[in-house]
């Protein structure tokens, strides 16, 4: 097999690498998951990967405590203290990979420095090949929330596709 060939179907995985193993690779396409240098990242709450999950989802922005809040529980009961305890196993879990620099924090709001880590949802949003091949029509499928971004990756998908 010649290296460009091998560089082609490298390309056309259903879930690419990211290259190299090296950082923070979030997959977003099938169901959420989060890799350190090619390995899953383990969180102290379940929540904690759901919040980071959002913040994926968000593209960047940062996001206000009582949107996270609103989103990730749905019910009117005040989670200022519980979202507290997310963002500090968030925080401290990145701390000891040496990654605390892909969250950007100002006051009462949270979000993701996009550049500091590979996403294949990002790369989709480039049009790159590595984030449009990996694309079969799903997208962080344990959350319901993330039905919005399905969607109009569908009709993003869809348009491409009559081309």
């Amino acid at each position: 097999m010649t290296p460009e060939k091998l560089k082609r179907e490298t390309e056309d995985l259903r879930y690419p690498s990211a290259g190299k193993k090296d950082g923070i690779t979030l997959r977003t396409f099938g169901d959420f998951e989060v890799f350190c240098n090619g390995s899953p990242v383990l969180f102290k709450y379940k929540k904690t990967k759901e919040l980071l999950a959002y913040l994926v989802d968000r593209n960047g922005a940062l996001v206000a405590s009582g949107d996270i809040m609103a989103v990730l529980w749905e019910d009117d009961d005040d989670k200022s203290n519980y979202l507290k305890q997310l963002k500090h196993d968030l925080k401290n879990t990145l701390s000891e990979l040496g990654y605390e620099h892909i969250i950007v924090k100002q006051r009462g709001s949270i979000g993701i420095l996009k550049d500091a880590v590979f996403c294949d949802y990002y790369e989709w949003l480039k049009g790159n090949r590595r984030g449009t091949n990996a694309y079969r029509g799903e997208y962080m499928n344990q959350y319901s929330w993330a039905e919005i971004t399905h969607a109009a990756l569908e009709s993003k998908s869809q348009h491409f596709k009559s081309y």
